[in-house]
């Protein structure tokens, strides 16, 4: 059972990572300022996801700490897009390839909206078991592993509806280009109250991403980089560093395939239990 929790465990520690591929472009508008706007964000939101079908890629997984220590695993990636059936988003899978005492193991996400809604299970090799995992909210992460920088479901998961209080507050110049900066506030249970977003005007991605407490102090911050694969956009790197620490994340995607086909099935309980998984 001990070897069952530390597992459980360090699948907690990884959701974050896992739920990077996720992340959506954003669309807004070239004017901004009333709920037409808000409602133009969330058609183009639709839009941009609606390029991508299914995804695969190799990750790689970068986690430093304060003292400069590096921890590498490398996975497989497979991700579909649901479009809200049945009140699911997003599909993943990720299998570990490396480090070899982790090998094997595979992590299955049936995504929703809220993180309280969403469903996940691990499959442990040597054990040839599945079991269900707790996905905890943004407060049950805050104080835990201290070398991972704490990005809590709702952060990386959630993606923009008609339920978020959003605003469109201005522009802005980072690394020489404009952005359109995006505010969405939440009082739900497990997700940052304030998230603030930088959107290009000109591909419609995300560049980067603040998360702030509900008094507005910074608490971690994002960047991503993106990649053009036919009509669609994609992240192939993203940073995650922790306010005030050295700590950081960095998550890299190679080998990024558009759109092939994946069976659903291998999107279910069944496929992690049998133990076939790719």
């Amino acid at each position: 059972m001990n070897r069952i929790a530390a597992r459980r465990k360090f699948l907690q520690q990884r959701t974050m990572f896992l739920l990077m591929a996720m992340v959506l472009a954003v669309g807004l508008p070239r004017a901004w300022g009333g709920q037409g706007e808000v409602a133009e964000v969330l058609r183009q939101v639709g839009v941009q996801d609606d390029a991508v079908n299914t995804e695969t890629a190799q990750m790689v997984i970068r986690s430093i700490d304060a003292r400069g220590t590096e921890k590498t695993s490398r996975h497989h990636l497979y991700w579909k897009n649901v479009r809200g059936e049945k009140g699911v988003f997003g599909k993943t899978l990720l299998v570990t390839l490396a480090p070899l005492n982790q090998k094997g193991e595979a992590f299955l996400l049936w995504q929703s909206k809220r993180a309280t809604d969403s469903q996940a299970w691990l499959y442990l090799p040597e054990l040839r078991q599945v079991r269900r995992v707790p996905i905890a909210g943004h407060e049950a992460h805050h104080h835990e592993h201290e070398s991972d920088v704490n990005l809590g479901f709702e952060q990386m998961g959630t993606r923009l509806t008609e339920s978020d209080e959003l605003t469109l507050v201005g522009r802005e110049i980072l690394d020489g280009r404009g952005y359109l900066v995006l505010e969405s506030r939440s009082t739900s249970e497990g997700t940052p109250p304030l998230r603030r977003v930088w959107v290009s005007p000109e591909t419609w991605t995300i560049h980067q991403i603040e998360y702030r407490d509900a008094q507005g102090m910074l608490e971690k911050t994002q960047r991503v980089e993106w990649e053009q694969i036919r009509d669609a956009w994609v992240w192939k790197r993203t940073e995650i560093q922790k306010a005030h620490s050295l700590e950081k994340t960095i998550v890299e995607l190679n080998d990024v395939a558009v759109n092939p086909e994946l069976d659903d099935r291998l999107f279910t309980m069944q496929t992690l239990q049998s133990g076939h998984i790719p």
